[in-house]
């Protein structure tokens, strides 16, 4: 597996972030660095790889950016031998997708890893700070077990190792050598208590029955006393009763009699007594109100007459705020503005302007203002006269140069006429050609380059022919050699190694399992010196014949078969009894002969293996000479696939050697061919341009000859066409200045259209361009300053007639409203508007009291309705009742409540009667009551209570004769207790029997898995032991020679070897060297485990922290390592780090998440 391409499309803090790595690398490591800040994105980074391949959880902490529905990641994964397309969402379900969005299964990108799941490749194939710190304490936490230390980190075997323990524990919770806590412990403790109880069961028959008969009799003693006991307490609780219903139903005759002497009064609703009191303080309080509002009515209205009407001044109001508002601020600006006006008006001067236009006597200077469109017009002219003044200038200048150089180059054009024919000139541009190619070939020198080549390629040839001994022949000989294809070499390589190394483990297995054999041996003649014969045969016979008395004893039931069932019984329980005192041997000899039967069979199968590998290896040897049957005896090459391999690759290289010589000679001829075609091309060219070679035969010279005249022609073609250039220009310089002349005269007959469109055309002369754009400023003034006169003149008459309207104004309502009209017309305007406020102030007033007189007179109507609703209820009251006022009202409902409350309390007596009496009607309360003497009852009730204590004595000492009988009998229980309780016993012995058989089984299994695992680890050990001997060594820089293990206390113990030969255990290890001893554990591991598998990615995330530089280089030393087998990811903060894997790995690729942040969303990250 391989990932190409990284797509982070919507992930954690990722928008369409994309990461190329590329395709894999051919012949350098595959390694990824990925640098960045903190909080850059690599904890991300490093968990999308993973969320990629086995899919993103129920709940990620990377969806803080994007919701659930919308996160994706993909990417480009080589996986199953081709390349794929895969993405991965977040759903329970059918989360992965190929390029097109369609579902696939998880197998799909899975193929190549083997069925590791998710945990298993987090511990295998990554890396960071958590997992190298918790790999670094697993060494210290792994003590004697180096097994499981060493493939913990390749082969996932440390869960089957955990497993075993806990199945382990199960089978101890069984038994275990001097535990008490056990299963089987608790087992024979209930055998015990069965036993027990069933002896202290164990009564007679007669004493049984004897028993059950005086139980008979104590019960019916009991019911007789019982039945005595009742009858006199249902007469004493009788007695009581009447005794206690007598006081009652003397108070309930009183109240009877006390209802009846009292009138009937009909019943009024609930509320009225309530309202009675509101009624009362309603009336009061309408009362008062009512002459209140009376009051205020008589005193509005007063003071509405006593204010004067203010309509006759309001009829003004609207002239006097037209007044005050619009005139009178009109008047005060015109007082101050007119003196200002005429003073400006006074200031403007025209004669100035005239004088400088020169016409001072102008009557009418309006008629020499310019209309606008004459001003652009001139404008427009006088812009452009500069332009044409100079292009009519420049024009002529240019024509002059043009003639000067035309009449210093007169005569010559003619001597340069004959190059400009077309015949003259293929011919030159065909030696040109020509030239040029004999300077491109250079075939002098490509000869001489050629004779060093042949040289040195005749003398490798040699050297390789010279490196195939013992072979001996010629190149043609060995190229026609037939030799095998490259998969028969890998065929006969695996084949080879398969077969070596089957040899090699068959062999150690043999000699381990001979000494394991030996020891089997003497530990099983040692147990069964210990505890003799204890076979199972015995204690099957033994159960056969307990089982058959007991069937024998159910069909006969006598005294005779129960003896027999008894003693078969006795010695069957006395055989389990010896078994269970030996479980421990005998499950111990059990054990050890299974062992003994399968290293046996090991045995077997190790010599048949080393008999099929030396087989395998002879019949290899022999299709090796049969593919070579054409070599001579005495020419073969080696029976070893490896070295024959690398005998053909020098057959390759001497091939090689002799097609690069003729290929070298083949070369030199064609050089040759050319060199001589070249020539003749060369000659003919040069007699097609009339030049006379006759003389020359050297090719150098024929070039030089060439070169010259091919100069000479070119230098007068460069004449030729200065020449015509200079007459082409002189035709348009003449032109050029045509338009220039017809331009100016152009610009004079506008000039003159438009001087003759205004005043000017009256002058003696017409003004240029310079004294017209003089005038035009001047004519700007004089315009402003005649609008200007005349609008001053405009705004003084309009004010003048502003202040006069206002002065007839103040007049006329002085007159109206009978204001004296003395004082300055300020006064009198200040007068009218005190006049017009008071009157609104009137008018307001007026307004206010006629509202309030309005809202007194609604208050009086409202409070006049309450009054009648009031007098309305009080006629109801007292028509109800017959009566004239509230006064009685009140004392009728007074009645009627004490002659109901007299009611409730004679019927709560009659209830408490019928409760006491147990009676369901009064009347036959009444009647026993009737006949009852109290004084008779209580003397009766006296002389009851001493017998009721002695019937009460009596069957308190009955009930206690029957409960200690029953106690007895159910103590003893009866045949079936006893027989319950040996159900009990053998069910226990049952249980003991099928558990220690699932105790031997466990510890069988256990035995042979443990024996499997060990074998696994003893065999692949050394390689993994010498891998991370060297990775340790490397890693350290040499302070650490590598690895070992010494025997310990629990086991072998893994120990680091330093430089000096000394060594240290791992927790004498400092905390950085813990580290980098588990790191080149897991390098040995991943070695390991791709050996013969496909490639997997690694990926590590930061775990130099504590490592100097010096250790962190060889760290990358290591990764570029496994790099050559599979693609190797590693993330960083450190940029340092990325100068010391350049250093290592100069192949490398870098990638920098600053990037990532300005090329979101084009193609991808690509590599440094």
């Amino acid at each position: 597996m391989r990932i190409n391409r990284l797509d982070l499309t919507r992930y954690g803090k990722f928008t369409d972030a994309v990461f190329d790595f590329g395709s894999r690398p051919v012949g350098s490591p595959d390694l990824h660095v990925i640098y960045g800040p903190n909080e850059a994105g690599k904890s991300t980074t490093f968990s999308a790889i993973l969320d990629l391949i086995f899919g993103i959880g129920h709940s990620t902490k990377y969806g803080f950016l994007h919701p659930y529905p919308t996160m994706r990641i993909g990417g480009n994964v080589h996986v199953g031998g081709r390349e794929r397309e895969f993405v991965r969402v977040k759903r329970p379900q059918n989360s992965l997708l190929d390029g097109d969005d369609r579902t696939v299964a998880d197998t799909e990108i899975l193929a190549d890893l083997g069925g590791i799941d998710r945990g298993a490749f987090s511990t295998m194939f990554s890396l960071d700070e958590e997992t190298l710190k918790s790999g670094g304490e697993s060494i210290l936490a792994s003590k004697g077990d180096l097994g499981e230390l060493l493939f913990s980190a390749s082969a996932g075997l440390s869960d089957l190792s955990r497993r075993l323990g806990e199945i382990r524990a199960h089978a101890d919770g069984f038994y275990k050598f001097r535990a008490r806590n056990t299963q089987l412990a608790e087992l024979k403790t209930r055998l015990a208590d069965l036993k027990q109880r069933r002896e202290e069961l164990d009564l007679q028959a007669s004493d049984f029955t004897r028993m059950k008969s005086e139980l008979s009799a104590h019960e019916e003693r009991y019911r007789e006393a019982l039945e005595q006991l009742s009858m006199i307490q249902r007469r004493s609780q009788e007695i009581n009763r009447i005794l206690r219903a007598l006081p009652t139903m003397t108070r309930l005759v009183a109240q009877q009699d006390e209802l009846a002497k009292m009138p009937i009064v009909p019943e009024p609703p609930s509320f009225w007594k309530t309202d009675l009191s509101v009624i009362r303080k309603e009336t009061i309080e309408l009362r008062v109100k009512i002459d209140s509002v009376a009051r205020s009515i008589a005193d509005v209205e007063s003071e509405i007459h006593e204010i004067p009407d203010p309509a006759e001044v309001l009829a003004f109001a609207g002239r006097a705020e037209e007044l005050l508002k619009t005139l009178e601020p009109r008047y005060i600006t015109a007082q101050v503005d007119i003196p200002k006006l005429k003073g400006r008006i006074a200031e403007l001067s025209v004669e100035a302007l005239l004088r400088q236009l020169g016409k001072p006597g102008e009557k009418d200077p309006a008629r020499l203002v310019l209309v606008a469109a004459t001003v652009g017009r001139f404008r427009s002219l006088i812009n452009t006269k500069s332009g044409v003044d100079a292009r009519l200038d420049n024009a002529a200048k240019e024509l002059a140069r043009t003639d000067r150089a035309l009449s210093e180059e007169d005569g010559t054009y003619d001597r340069f006429i004959e190059y400009k024919q077309p015949e003259r000139r293929r011919a030159f541009e065909t030696l040109a050609a020509t030239v040029n190619a004999i300077s491109k070939a250079d075939d002098e020198t490509s000869l001489r380059l050629l004779t060093r080549r042949r040289d040195t390629a005749e003398a490798d040839l040699l050297e390789s022919m010279a490196q195939l001994t013992p072979w001996r022949g010629g190149p043609e000989e060995l190229a026609a050699m037939p030799v095998p294809l490259q998969t028969t070499l890998d065929k006969w390589k695996m084949k080879h190694s398969e077969a070596r190394d089957a040899a090699k483990t068959a062999t150690s297995d043999i000699e381990r399992l001979r000494a394991d054999l030996g020891r089997l041996d003497a530990e099983i003649d040692g147990i069964r010196g210990r505890s003799g014969e204890i076979d199972e045969t015995s204690a099957i016979t033994s159960r056969a014949v307990r089982d058959e008395a007991w069937v024998s004893h159910r069909q006969a039931l006598t005294v005779k078969t129960a003896l027999d069932f008894e003693r078969a019984m006795r010695a069957d329980d006395q055989i389990l009894s010896q078994r269970l005192l030996h479980f421990a041997e005998t499950g111990k000899l059990a054990q050890l002969r299974l062992t003994r039967a399968v290293v046996e069979a090991d045995l077997r199968t190790a010599d048949q293996r080393l008999s099929v590998a030396e087989n395998a290896l002879v019949s290899l040897a022999s299709e090796m000479l049969d593919s070579f049957a054409d070599v001579r005896e005495g020419q073969f090459l080696t029976r070893d696939p490896a070295e024959l391999q690398e005998w053909i690759r020098r057959r390759t290289v001497a091939l090689a050697a002799r097609d690069e010589l003729g290929d070298i000679d083949q070369e030199m001829a064609d050089v040759h061919d050319r060199s001589a075609s070249v020539k003749a091309r060369f000659v003919a060219a040069l007699k097609a341009t009339k030049i006379n070679v006759l003389d020359v035969n050297d090719t150098s010279s024929l070039v030089a000859v060439a070169e010259s005249e091919l100069d000479r022609f070119n230098s007068a073609m460069e004449q030729a066409d200065r020449l015509e250039r200079l007459n082409a220009d002189r035709v348009e310089r003449g032109r050029v200045l045509e338009e220039a002349r017809n331009a100016d005269a152009e610009w004079n007959t506008k000039w003159e259209e438009v001087c003759a469109s205004c005043w000017l055309k009256g002058e003696p002369c017409v003004p240029d361009a310079d004294a017209v754009n003089a005038i035009i400023p001047i004519l700007e003034k004089l315009s402003s300053a005649i609008e200007m006169k005349d609008s001053l003149l405009d705004r003084v008459q309009k004010m003048e007639k502003d202040a006069a309207v206002f002065e007839q104004a103040v007049f006329d309502l002085c007159g109206a409203l009978s204001i004296r009209q003395t004082g300055s017309l300020s006064d009198m305007t200040r007068a009218i508007g005190e006049e017009i406020k008071v009157a609104e102030r009137g008018k307001e007033r007026i307004e206010k009291l006629t509202e309030a007189l309005y809202q007194a007179r609604e208050q009086e109507k409202a409070l006049m309705v309450s009054r009648q609703i009031v007098a309305g209820r009080i006629d109801e009251m007292t028509a109800f009742f017959g009566c004239a006022s509230v006064d009685e009202v009140e004392s009728q409902i007074d009645l009627y409540s004490k002659r109901q409350a007299l009611q409730t309390v004679v019927t709560d007596l009659e209830r408490e009667l019928l409760e006491i009496a147990g009676f369901n009607d009064i009347g036959q309360v009444a009647q026993q009551l009737s006949q009852a003497d109290r004084v008779v009852l209580e003397i009766e009730l006296e002389g009851m209570k001493p017998i009721l204590a002695n019937h009460e004595k009596a069957c308190r000492d009955a009930f206690h004769e029957v409960s200690t009988l029953e106690k007895s009998l159910d103590a003893v229980g009866g045949d079936a207790a006893v027989a319950q309780i040996e159900e009990q016993r053998r069910t226990t012995l049952l249980e003991i029997e099928e558990r220690a058989g699932s105790y031997l089984e466990l510890r069988i299994g256990i035995a042979a898995a443990e024996q499997a695992i060990k074998l696994y680890r003893d065999r692949h050990r050394s390689g993994m032991m010498s891998r991370a001997s060297v990775a340790f060594c490397t890693i350290s820089r040499g302070a650490y020679t590598g690895v070992a293990a010494q025997p310990g206390k629990d086991g072998e113990v893994l120990m680091a070897v330093s430089a000096n030969g000394g060594s240290m255990s791992a927790d004498a290890l400092s905390r950085g060297a813990r580290f980098q001893l588990y790191l080149a554990l897991r390098v040995a591991g991943y070695h390991e485990f791709i050996a013969g598998r496909p490639g997997v990615p690694f990926i590590a995330d930061d775990i130099m922290e504590t490592f100097d530089d010096f250790r962190a280089e060889e760290a990358f030393r290591l990764f570029a390592g496994m790099a050559q087998h599979g693609q190797v990811i590693y993330l960083t903060h450190h940029r340092h780090l990325t100068d010391i894997v350049r250093k290592v790995c100069p192949s490398v690729r870098i990638y920098d998440f600053e990037q990532i942040k300005r090329t979101a969303g084009l193609d991808g990250i690509a590599a440094e």
